[in-house]
């Protein structure tokens, strides 16, 4: 399933060095026409926990790809645009709890980032639906719980960018960062600590891939990072305030309480006040 309406352009940097000896496992694969990787500290068989994985990132796709025709939003989307149906209403009636509730929840961020996030595609009249700028947040929510259901809670969890880290690597925490979009071959633009606690990220721009956000905006900043309480809105979010740009997307998020990191045209960054209750 290629859930990327834009390319989440995250930078993972872990560092391997320090005090402990200890090997992080990490597994990686493609999914979704991405990469994804879980990093992790417990004693536990990594073939094993991959497995794990990739049951749960494909079941995801057989839900939400709209790549797959026999997926459940292709089927939910064939109904909303055949005009020879009954009421739109009936096509929902066969749908999963799992792709209503991530549909209601699409609902609820567009309508309070004012339309800036939509799970609508302009290119289709908004008449059919594409999570496509949530659904990659969702995989990782998805994956984490994956993780703690089987002992493992010292993690850090990439699928295309989309990130959720918990606990500490051995005693240390894990770090991460985001890339330089002026320069993508010079390392990170900004380094930062996850707190022991956990922490969603999710970060959103067009400098790898001009054009694939939907909806107009002001293109004010390179690009756009968010934290958020899960990678599911962290997702919809940073979407929302790439399009909304800096300005307005600060306002917003000062509005809704929103973690922001803006990196500018000019090369400055901005950030909402709420970032800078986590990062000082």
């Amino acid at each position: 399933m290629t859930l990327v309406s834009r390319l989440s352009t995250l930078l993972i940097i872990l560092l391997l060095v320090g005090c402990s000896q200890e090997k992080v496992q990490i597994i990686a694969g493609s999914i979704y026409g991405t990469t994804y990787s879980v990093q992790f500290t417990e004693n536990i068989d990594k073939e094993e926990v991959h497995n794990l994985v990739k049951i749960e990132l494909d079941r995801i796709d057989m839900v939400f790809s709209t790549y797959k025709d026999d997926s459940e939003i292709s089927k939910l989307n064939d109904c909303l645009s055949d005009p020879t149906y009954p009421p739109k209403s009936f096509c929902f009636k066969s749908a999963s709890q799992e792709l209503i509730t991530l549909f209601e929840r699409a609902e609820i961020i567009e309508s309070m980032s004012m339309g800036a996030f939509t799970p609508r595609p302009l290119v289709t009249g908004g008449q059919t639906y594409d999570f496509s700028a949530i659904g990659k947040g969702y995989a990782v929510d998805k994956v984490g719980e994956v993780l703690v259901k089987n002992g493992i809670s010292n993690y850090f969890i990439d699928i295309g960018g989309e990130v959720s880290i918990n606990g500490t690597k051995y005693g240390e925490a894990w770090t991460w960062g985001v890339n330089n979009p002026f320069n993508l071959n010079s390392g990170a633009y900004r380094v930062f600590e996850a707190p022991e606690n956990g922490i969603s990220i999710a970060t959103s721009g067009e400098y790898r891939n001009p054009g694939h956000i939907w909806g107009e905006g002001p293109k004010d900043a390179m690009s756009v990072t968010v934290i958020d309480e899960n990678t599911t809105d962290a997702d919809a979010w940073a979407t929302a305030m790439y399009v909304l740009g800096a300005e307005k997307g600060l306002e917003l998020a000062e509005k809704q309480g929103l973690a922001v990191f803006f990196i500018k045209n000019d090369g400055n960054s901005v950030n909402s006040s709420e970032w800078s209750k986590i990062y000082p």
